[in-house]
């Protein structure tokens, strides 16, 4: 494995740096310890040529200017938190709301901004960063570690660890937006979720704790279909999201175990994605609000329907209901979750 490290800029007095894993196959990814975030990820198609196929910035002033959470590691709470106020045992926390009302990934100034530590390691990269008692209104000092690793096979393992001093809510994502083809819109790429319900959300786009099946709904991704077939039936969820923008519960019979959650085609350039992950909920959103202040790597500005992304983590709004698996961290207790994505060609 070669890893590359070269300056990607600087802020707030904070050195930024850029690191490049090159496999044996010559694939890579890139990334970055601003936001910890995953840069790139370039790939072949069945002829063995190369693109990228995630969205992003060739400099840092992309990503300052970003508000879509292109690449980013997510936290301290994926998605959104109901009013952006909770309670853990009788005790009301309210923290920072910065989207309508609502407490969106984690607050105004979440861990998707900070410049984290890093540490190069033999096959990949570790990054961390502490978010202090109170930060954005979570209660407990927050220690969290990112671990990226590239493998030979185009793998690529996020290990999401966390320790606290007070109990808080923790849901640790990647918001990474793929586009399978490399280029141009994601409605004719192949989508598979092994789900059998979904989570509906409310007027303000919090999800109420109600769970629907999929069957006989444009959420039925039980058997591949394209991304875009359904997208633009008359379907309330549909509408107030301009797409999809749904969590969907995951199948499985043993909770935490790392298992296949999704998987993904492009028909075009035989490219396929598999993510496997040990977390309860997964999120697609198909970037319906995807707009860019600066052009991406390809000299562009990101507009809708350019990407998908599969955000594996707790369910949205988990912190209000009792009847889902718990999000809340107790001190002396690890949080640890894996997202795994592997990159194929048919």
């Amino acid at each position: 494995m070669e890893i590359k490290v070269t300056d990607f800029g600087e802020v707030k007095g904070k050195k930024v740096e850029l690191f490049t894993l090159t496999n044996k196959n010559e694939n890579s990814i890139a990334l970055t310890n601003y936001g910890a975030i995953w840069v790139s990820a370039i790939v072949p198609d069945r002829e063995g040529n190369k693109d990228d196929v995630l969205l992003g910035f060739s400099d840092l002033e992309g990503y300052l200017t970003d508000t879509c959470y292109i690449g980013t590691s997510v936290g301290r709470f994926a998605n959104r938190i109901e009013n952006s106020r909770f309670a853990i045992d009788g005790v009301e926390y309210n923290i920072i709301p910065n989207a309508d009302g609502v407490c969106l990934h984690g607050g105004m100034e979440g861990l998707s901004f900070r410049v984290w530590d890093s540490k190069i390691e033999q096959d990949g990269i570790t990054f961390s960063t502490v978010s202090p008692d109170g930060d954005q209104g979570f209660p407990g000092e927050l220690k969290v570690n990112v671990r990226y690793r590239w493998s030979d096979d185009n793998r690529v393992s996020i290990e999401f660890t966390a320790e606290t001093t007070k109990a808080t809510p923790v849901s640790l994502t990647n918001h990474a937006y793929f586009n399978l083809k490399g280029d141009g819109n994601i409605l004719n790429q192949y989508l598979k979720i092994n789900a059998d319900n979904f989570l509906p959300m409310k007027s303000g786009c919090f999800v109420s704790g109600e769970i629907v099946p999929v069957e006989g709904t444009p959420f039925d991704f039980r058997t591949a279909k394209p991304i875009g077939a359904d997208i633009d039936k008359d379907h309330d969820q549909l509408v107030m999201g301009k797409g999809y923008d749904e969590s969907f519960l995951i199948k499985t019979e043993d909770d935490g175990k790392l298992q296949i959650i999704a998987e993904a085609c492009d028909p075009e350039s035989g490219r396929t994605l598999t993510m496997s992950s040990t977390y309860p909920t997964v999120h697609l959103y198909t970037s319906n609000f995807l707009t860019s202040a600066r052009p991406g790597k390809k000299g562009k500005k990101y507009g809708e329907n350019e990407a998908f992304c599969l955000e594996a983590q707790y369910s949205p709004n988990s912190p209000n209901l009792k009847n889902f698996p718990t999000c809340i961290l107790q001190p002396g207790k690890k949080y640890s979750h894996i997202i795994e994505i592997l990159f194929k060609t048919l």
